[in-house]
């Protein structure tokens, strides 16, 4: 489970300034950093894995971004695919499912990344997903007018707040998963 904290400044580019990323199921394993490089060095150290940001349309913008500005390509079928590629699953409204990081394909060996919308498998906010799966940890509050630099050093406030967000995704995204519910999206049935 990962998540960006971004700065949105209206006379300059947004950018990421913090990142946290734990693993589902050993929600001790967490890694924070401030800058969207290191975290496209750690995707590409744990490829294989499958990632999940909680709203991916709003992440993801800035995944593709770095991607493109990295010498990567974007392919719109995954057959096309080879190193350097990414695919995504987009709907036509804009509605962000998935996100593929090839960085190596020879034939049968692939070397990648998915990422995936945890929001479509768990509609709620964090603050309601740690109230309805009963978690000890909480949504946090931070400041998100302060100003912050690219080289930004986060504090203790901060870092809990980003660690909190993951860590809450990440436990009831176990509890789905341990039931066997793997989808991409949760599937509701409606009774009248």
């Amino acid at each position: 489970m990962a998540d960006f904290e971004t700065a949105v400044w209206l006379d300059s580019e947004s950018f990421v300034w913090a990142w946290a990323c734990c693993e589902i199921g050993n929600e001790e394993n967490i890694t924070i950093e401030n800058n969207i490089s290191s975290f496209m060095k750690f995707l590409e150290k744990n490829s294989g894995s499958t990632f999940y940001f909680h709203n991916l349309k709003f992440d993801g913008e800035f995944i593709i971004s770095e991607l493109l500005n990295s010498g990567f390509t974007f392919v719109k079928d995954r057959k096309e695919a080879k190193d350097k590629t990414f695919t995504t699953l987009i709907s036509n409204f804009g509605v962000f499912y998935q996100i593929t990081i090839y960085y190596k394909k020879n034939g049968k060996h692939v070397k990648k990344v998915t990422i995936i919308d945890s929001l479509k498998i768990i509609p709620f906010s964090v603050s309601q997903i740690a109230k309805s799966f009963g978690l000890e940890e909480s949504k946090l509050e931070i400041d998100y007018m302060k100003e912050r630099s690219r080289t930004h050093t986060l504090t203790k406030e901060e870092r809990d707040y980003v660690k909190n967000d993951v860590v809450i995704v990440a436990k009831a995204l176990n509890v789905i998963f341990s039931e066997g519910l793997t989808k991409m999206t949760q599937r509701i049935k409606c009774f009248i």
